[in-house]
This record gives structure tokens, C-alpha cells and sequence, in this order.
């Protein structure tokens, strides 16, 4: 018998591995016979597992504007006129959205009973001003062909991407259930991304193929429904609803909803048919799509094997199956091989459950199945053969051991005279043996002495190293730390620095000591002085050290909160007690419940808001707005202001029991010029910041810089300390900051500013011209002014945006002439003209789809509702200037 025969009949794993093989391509054979029922029992434990799930959430990313029976009584039933259509991509594109996908070919014409040919230039040209609209390709709907990427002789990227269209298809399984879409489909020679990839690639600007999507051979996505496979588990509205909101301005929930997200709009009609899915009821190409795109947002792949691996893994649990059935004596081989295929079981299920991967069962397990029949026929089958092979066998080891015995005489001879040379070496080496243990154990000695030393050059190297970064950081002239005589204030400095308060004035050391004993008691604190000591540090400081660390912290801007809506913000509204009150709304005492709010430039209160808030911080009990039952909070009250509440008593503008409400713990931060002992560190610290922020090497401050910093009154205090430095940081050349970087003036010199020069304090907060220059100070940084002013982000955007109505006015309308009047500066007028021209736009693209300018003034009315009463004026005027133009024209038309 030939080697291979003779290893098959007598090496158990040659055995297991043919068989394995074997069984392993019979079971595809039979599968592959059944398809349907082959798919129908592969999927049908992970369609199980899908519907057995905990149903997921949607991306926050999406939003869906889908067609219900109250659209289609708002827009009719059927297809849609392509002008509606057009209105809503216009209407969401000014929303602000990132991406907008509709289920409507735009590249198809429509029918002249809905609209013809005038509405389908309404849509195109409302996906081509919208820039970001992904809708279906009609070409890859007639003849289109599924693969696995595109090629370069098929299609660039660029033709990928223009236009934006994707296809709507599908890829249906056997058992004709959809559980994957293909990525690209190839039509009329150019590859075509599916709708669900192209609306996420132009969402991530990025052109499909750049999206690392994991797929199968085929180029299929494996979706990963949301909710139930419908529209549960998705943000959605109904598009009437969504109409009135965007174009009738009934509130602002759903463009704020909107803003920089993926809104897909499926204004189909749902009789058009769909595909059966996992879940059971149909489903539209247009809601397939949509789950495959919050797969591709929010990254929860499932990973389906490759056919190869697969057929891998079906042949090592065949290969243990039948090791185990071989190797062991029934029946405790069986149980050990069908133990393995429940095992397998187990870690498919497990394998799909935590981590997302589909491994295959059905083959696996039916190759797995055969094997153990298989085994059992082939045990039976060769008992024969093995016995004659055992007997052949024996025969040879008989005569192998007739020769071996004849050799072993030989050998015994050999050992005897070996055994003579071995006594005689003995006795030479008896007299070396004591020295050769004393080398050896010398030898190891000295290793262990290399491994200690080793450890011990590694340890000084790294503490070399550690010395060597401290002195790099201490080399600044503000490192030099002295350390305090008092043990307890040095025990409060270290503490201070780790809730980000640096400092080492006994009077603020003090402050944080008794702020720590009232920290866990519920006192209420109030935290004075001027702008920039750092109010908000102390604030935040006795919520970590309270019982309510682990609760909300909520900051409040007191001086920032439109009086008309001080009630809503404070204590909420339910929905319908105001125009735009859609839905209710927490106020930040009930968002900060077991918490801390801290109450910000409290001083700037009006005496009616005054007797509101304090009937809260009386019983912590308030009434929503609108609201019939009262609602209770539990709150720790930390309040702060750069005005003297007490003299405010006083004089009448401050309400006396409020004060003495507030007045439990009252802290006073000093100014910065009167502890010049901090500058140092301060400024340590901002530059270590700013270093790390801008990825600079560290940036160090020399002597006479800091000499030229202490002297300085710092109006600004530790605000304009760090802005200084920042400063200062960008602008010197090397990594020391001197005095010239600064550019502080002398103190010593008497102020007298020049034409044109800006002014260094903080501006007040009332007057346009400090906020200007302030602006222009900032280069136009909307965030470090507001930071600088102590204001939201979206009260300074206001007020440069009334700044440039009112300069749009005062130049006649001259675009160029109001930009300049705003820069100030050349080398700002293109910043300023930037903004001036996108509030501007924003302004007309506002009042265009208004007929009168009334209508469209109190449209105004709502949406800039923050704007000043002073800007409101001159918006005004550009308001009815451009209506006035407008009715010129259409005068000008007829005539002509």
C-alpha cells in the first residue's frame, strides 16, 4: 500500500483532516442545492437576534422629514409637485443642515400634471443652490450592476461625487429578505455610490470611496436596523409639521434640531411597494437607505466572515470534532464532539452579540453533524484494515529488534573501556573540582551584580530625566517657588492649584479655607469683586468640595438673559404658554436639581426680576411658565458681581432682603494689583497652557518682562493677565517672552492716547464703540471677545451684527464704504466685510419670500428678537429700502 493509504488507515489527524475536508465540502454541496432554505436557516438565528435585541437609537446626527396622512392633507396624495419639494430642500438648507437627502430623482422629469418641466428647475435649482442635496440616480435604476468598489476605467472620484446621487437598491437575499445594500452599482460606465454612502460621504465631506466601510465580497453593506426596523428608533416629524416650523417660523425646536446635521426628507408615497426585511413588514428602498446610513454615522458595523474564512473555520471545528470522535473511546468521544458544536453555538451568538461579527453556523454545524456520522461509519469500516496493518507492524519491530540487540553487545564493549577513561579523568579532576565551584559561584555573584547595577543605572536615568523636566520648567523667572512658613497655607496653596485657583495671598488662602468648612453645609455664597479675580474658579471650587460634586453644575449669565424671556429660562415653560413654546422646557433652576447654580453678575438684576428670583431662593418653589402646579428643587445658591450689592441697597437699585438672602458666606477677591505676589505663577501657568495649546515648546518669560509685568495696574486682573500672555506668546520669535512682546506701557508714563489707539481696560458693556474696538482688538474672534467681555458667544454675534445693519445705513447701502467703517484697520477689511456680507445675505434671504414689508418686519420681529432696539431701527431701514427698490423694478417692467 502506498505512504498516503498507510497514513490514512493508522495517524488519527490525517484521518480527521480528510474528513474534515470532505465533510466540509459536502455540506456546501447540499446547501447549495437548497439555496433558499440555506439562507432561510443561516439568517434566521441572526434575524432572531436582531428582532430579540434591545432596539437601538438613532445617530443624533439624523433627522427624517417623512410623509404622513397629515402631509398628504396638507400637499395632496400622489406624487408630490416638485415645487414643494423644492421649498422644503431650500427651507432646510437654511436651517443650516450639513446634508439633505430626498427619495426623488432629480435627473428624471417629472409629469405636467405635477408641475412638468417648470417645477423640475424649481428643484434642481434648489439642489444646486443647496450644494449639499443627495438624491436617487435615475440612470442606475435601469440597468445597473453591483460592484465591489469602483475602478479607475470605470469611474473617478470626482465623477462620483458630481453630481450628488446615489442609488435606492437593494441586494435581497435567497429567501428574498433585504439585509444588505450594495455600495457602488456600475451604470452607463460610471460606478454609482449607494444613496445611504453619498449622503454620508458629502455629510463628512469626503468622496465615497474614502469612507472605510467593511463589506462582503459582493461589495454589499450588512445593515444594522435601528428600533424595529421601521421608523421606531428615529428622530422624525411629519413634513407638515416640519413646514410650518421652517417656513411659517412657529419656533425654532427643529432648526436648531437641524443645524449641522443629515435631514432626509421621503416624500414618496408608500404605496409604491417595498422590501420584506428581518422584522417582517415591508420596507421602502428610501427607509432601507436611511438605515444603512445611521450605520455608516454611527459606525456600527456588523462584520460578516469572507467566504474563505469562513470555510476555514468550518474545517477546524470539523478537525476537533473528529479528533475528539477518534482520540476518545465512545461515548465520551461523542459527547466531546457535540459539546463542541454547542460550544461553537455559544460563541457565534456571543461573537454577534458583543462584538458585532457573523460568523457562520448553518455549514459549520451541518459539516460538523456529518463528521460525527461520518467518524462512526469510518471506526466500523477500517477496524479490519488497522488490524493488518498492526500485524505487519509487529513483524517489523520483531526483526528491527533482532538487530538492535546484536548492536547493543558492541556498544556494552564500548562502555566498559569508556567506563576505565572515566575513573582515570575523575581522579585528575578531584583536585580542580573545589576551584571550578568557586569560579562559578563568583560568575553568578557578578551577574546578579550586573542586574542590580543595570536597575539601578535605569532607575537614576529616568529620575535624571524627571530632574531634567523640572528644570526646564523651573528655568522661567516666575519658578523660582518659595516655599510658605506657614505649613497650613502651603497645605491650601496645593489645594487651591488643583482646583485651578493659583495663588499665594494669605487673604485668598484664607478665603478657601473658610470656603471648605462651608462647602458640604448648604450656606449660600457670594462671591464679589472685579472682573477677571476669578469669581467663577471660587464658584466651581464649592461644588467640587460639596456633597453635590457629582450633580450639575449650572452657570448662569444674570446680565446676559433677554428680560423678556427671564422667566423662561430661569424657571421653564410648558408647552403652548407662549408663540414658539412647542414643547416643555426645563429652566436652569430645574436643570442644576441637587446641584449648584451659579448666579453670575446678579448685581445687573432688574428690581422685577429681583422679587422673582427671590421667592426661589426663599422655599425653592416656583412656577413654570404656564404652569398650574409649582415645582420644587433642591439647589445650592452661589452667586458673584463686580458691583456693591450693598451700596446698591442703599441707593434703591438693589432689593435689601435679597441681599441679605445672598449674603450667607461673602467672599471679596482682591484685585491682581494687590497681589503682585501671584503674577509669577499666573503667569507660569498661562504660558505652560498656551504652549500646550498652540504645540510650541515651552515658551519661558524673562526677568525684565516679568519686572515690567508686576508694575502694571491690570485693570483687567488675571483676564487680561492671560491675555497679555497669550499675546505675547504668538507674537515673539523665540521661546522667551521680553518686555517688547508684551507691549505694555510704562506705568510711569501718563495716559494719553493717541488718535486711533485702542483702549487696554474692558470695555463697557453697553457702549458699540468698546465693543468695536474690542472686535477689531480680537482680530473679529467672535469667542475671545465675548470671552474678554465676560458675555455669551451669541450676544456678541448680535451686537456686530446690529453694528454692521447700522453701517450698512450710514454708507448708503455701500457694501464696501460700511466694511471699511468696521475694519478700521486694512489689514481687518476683509474679516469685517466677511461678516458684514453673510449678516447681510442672511437678512435678505430672510424677508425674500415676503410680499410686504411689514409682513416681513415682523417676521423679523421673532427671529431677531436679541437684536438691540437701536439696531432694530436700521435693520428697519434696509427693510424697507429694499422693498421700495423691489416695487421700482416691477414698476419699472410694466411700464417698459
Amino acid at each position: 500500500m502506498t505512504l498516503p493509504g498507510r497514513l490514512f488507515f493508522t495517524h488519527r489527524w490525517v484521518q480527521a483532516a480528510v474528513m474534515s475536508l470532505a465533510a466540509v465540502s459536502l455540506a456546501w454541496s447540499l446547501w447549495a442545492l437548497a439555496p433558499a432554505a440555506f439562507t432561510t436557516m443561516e439568517r434566521g438565528w441572526y434575524d432572531t437576534w436582531l428582532r430579540a435585541r434591545r432596539p437601538l437609537q438613532a445617530s443624533s446626527r439624523l433627522l427624517l422629514g417623512v410623509r404622513d396622512q397629515q402631509s398628504e392633507q396638507v400637499f395632496g396624495s400622489g406624487q408630490w409637485d416638485r415645487a414643494v419639494i423644492a421649498r422644503f430642500v431650500s427651507a432646510v438648507q437654511e436651517a443650516g443642515a450639513a446634508a439633505i437627502g430626498i427619495d426623488v430623482p432629480v435627473n428624471s422629469p417629472s409629469p405636467p400634471t405635477q408641475g412638468g418641466a417648470a417645477s423640475d428647475a424649481l428643484l434642481l435649482e434648489a439642489v444646486r443652490s443647496a450644494g449639499s442635496v443627495v438624491y436617487p440616480d435615475a440612470l442606475s435604476l435601469e440597468t445597473p450592476t453591483a460592484i465591489p468598489l469602483p475602478s479607475q476605467d470605470v469611474a473617478q472620484p470626482e465623477d462620483i461625487v458630481q453630481p450628488r446621487s446615489g442609488h435606492m437598491l437593494v441586494t435581497a437575499d435567497r429567501d428574498r429578505v433585504v439585509r444588505r445594500i450594495p455600495l457602488f452599482v456600475e451604470a452607463q460606465n460610471r460606478a454609482v455610490p449607494a444613496f445611504a454612502l453619498q449622503l454620508a460621504a458629502t455629510f463628512e465631506q469626503a468622496h465615497p470611496p474614502e469612507l472605510r466601510i467593511p463589506s462582503d465580497p459582493d461589495g454589499n453593506l450588512l445593515v444594522n436596523f435601528v428600533g424595529q426596523g421601521s421608523l421606531q428608533g428615529f428622530e422624525h416629524v411629519s413634513l407638515a409639521e416640519l413646514w410650518e416650523s421652517l417656513e411659517h417660523n412657529a419656533g425654532d425646536q427643529w432648526e436648531k434640531r437641524i443645524k449641522g446635521n443629515v435631514v432626509v426628507l421621503l416624500v414618496q408615497p408608500g404605496a409604491n411597494g417595498g422590501h420584506p426585511s428581518p422584522f417582517g413588514p415591508d420596507l421602502s428602498g428610501g427607509l432601507m437607505q436611511v438605515h444603512a446610513l445611521d450605520t455608516i454615522l454611527s459606525r456600527r458595523w456588523i462584520h460578516q466572515v469572507a467566504t474563505f474564512p469562513q470555510f476555514i473555520i468550518a474545517t477546524l471545528l470539523c478537525l476537533g470534532v473528529g479528533l475528539a470522535l477518534l482520540t476518545r473511546k465512545a461515548p465520551h468521544g461523542l459527547a466531546v464532539a457535540i459539546a463542541g458544536l454547542v460550544m461553537y453555538a455559544a460563541i457565534v451568538l456571543a461573537t454577534l452579540a458583543f462584538a458585532q461579527w457573523v460568523l457562520p453556523l448553518t455549514i459549520p454545524v451541518t459539516a460538523g453533524a456529518l463528521m460525527i456520522l461520518g467518524a462512526t461509519m469510518l471506526e466500523q469500516i477500517l477496524s479490519a484494515r488497522r488490524i493488518a496493518f498492526v500485524e505487519a507492524d509487529m513483524l517489523r519491530i520483531q526483526q528491527e529488534l533482532v538487530s538492535v540487540r546484536e548492536a547493543l553487545v558492541c556498544r556494552e564493549n564500548a562502555v566498559d573501556a569508556l567506563e576505565e577513561d572515566l575513573a582515570a579523568a575523575r581522579l585528575t579532576a578531584t583536585s580542580s573540582a573545589s576551584r571550578q565551584q568557586e569560579l562559578i559561584q563568583a560568575t553568578d555573584e557578578l551577574r546578579l551584580s550586573m542586574t542590580e547595577a543595570r536597575r539601578l543605572e535605569d532607575a537614576a536615568r529616568r529620575r535624571v530625566e524627571e530632574l531634567e523636566r523640572e528644570l526646564n520648567a523651573a528655568r522661567t523667572a516666575a519658578a523660582v517657588e518659595v516655599p510658605l512658613g506657614d505649613l497650613e497655607q502651603e497645605q491650601l496653596r496645593h489645594e487651591c492649584e488643583e482646583l485651578g485657583i493659583i495663588t499665594r495671598h494669605p487673604s485668598l488662602l484664607g478665603m478657601f479655607r473658610d470656603l471648605k468648612k462651608v462647602a458640604r453645609s448648604g450656606v449660600t455664597v457670594l462671591i464679589t469683586g472685579e472682573p477677571g479675580t476669578g469669581k467663577e474658579l471660587f464658584a466651581r471650587a464649592v461644588h467640587r468640595l460639596s456633597r453635590r460634586a457629582t450633580k450639575p453644575f449650572i452657570a448662569v449669565n444674570m446680565a446676559a438673559i433677554s428680560p423678556e424671556l427671564f422667566e423662561s429660562e430661569l424657571f421653564g415653560h410648558t408647552r403652548g404658554s407662549f408663540t414658539g413654546a412647542l414643547a416643555d422646557r426645563k429652566g436652569y433652576f430645574e436643570l442644576a436639581h441637587q446641584g449648584t447654580i451659579f448666579l453670575d453678575e446678579i448685581g445687573d438684576l432688574r428690581l422685577d426680576h429681583q422679587s422673582k428670583l427671590l421667592r426661589v431662593l426663599q422655599d425653592r418653589t416656583f412656577y413654570r411658565v404656564g404652569a398650574t402646579n409649582s415645582t420644587t428643587v433642591d439647589v445650592r445658591i452661589v452667586a458673584a458681581t463686580n458691583k456693591d450689592l450693598q451700596r446698591g441697597v442703599s441707593e434703591g437699585w438693589f432689593r435689601e432682603d435679597l441681599y441679605f438672602r445672598l449674603k450667607g458666606l461673602v467672599l471679596h477677591l482682591p484685585p491682581l494689583r494687590d497681589r503682585t505676589e501671584d503674577i509669577p505663577a499666573l503667569a507660569q501657568a498661562c504660558l505652560q497652557e498656551v504652549s500646550r495649546q498652540i504645540l510650541r515648546s515651552p515658551i519661558e518669560l524673562s526677568e525684565n518682562a516679568l519686572a515690567v509685568m508686576i508694575q502694571q495696574p491690570w485693570k483687567g486682573n488675571v483676564r487680561e493677565l492671560r491675555h497679555c500672555l497669550e499675546r505675547a506668546a504668538a507674537l515673539c520669535d523665540g521661546r522667551i517672552i521680553g518686555p517688547a512682546d508684551l507691549r505694555l506701557e510704562e506705568p510711569s508714563l501718563p495716559s494719553t492716547p493717541t488718535t486711533g489707539s485702542e483702549p487696554e481696560e474692558l470695555p463697557d458693556s453697553a457702549g458699540d464703540a468698546a465693543v468695536l474696538n474690542l472686535l477689531r482688538r480680537h482680530t473679529f474672534d467672535m469667542q475671545a471677545t465675548a470671552k474678554a467681555l465676560g458675555w455669551d458667544r451669541s450676544t456678541v454675534t448680535q451686537r456686530l451684527k446690529g453694528l454692521c445693519f447700522q453701517a450698512l445705513v450710514e454708507s448708503g447701502g455701500d457694501q464696501s464704504k460700511a466694511a471699511a467703517a468696521l475694519a478700521g484697520d486694512p489689514a481687518l477689511l476683509r474679516r469685517a466685510e466677511l461678516k458684514l456680507m453673510d449678516y447681510y445675505g442672511h437678512l435678505m434671504g430672510t424677508i425674500e419670500p415676503f410680499a410686504t414689508a411689514e409682513d416681513a418686519l415682523l417676521d423679523c420681529k421673532r427671529r431677531f428678537k436679541n437684536l438691540p432696539d437701536r439696531h432694530f431701527k436700521s435693520l428697519e431701514v434696509l427693510v424697507r429700502k429694499h422693498f421700495e427698490e423691489k416695487a421700482g423694478k416691477v414698476a419699472t417692467s410694466i411700464k417698459g
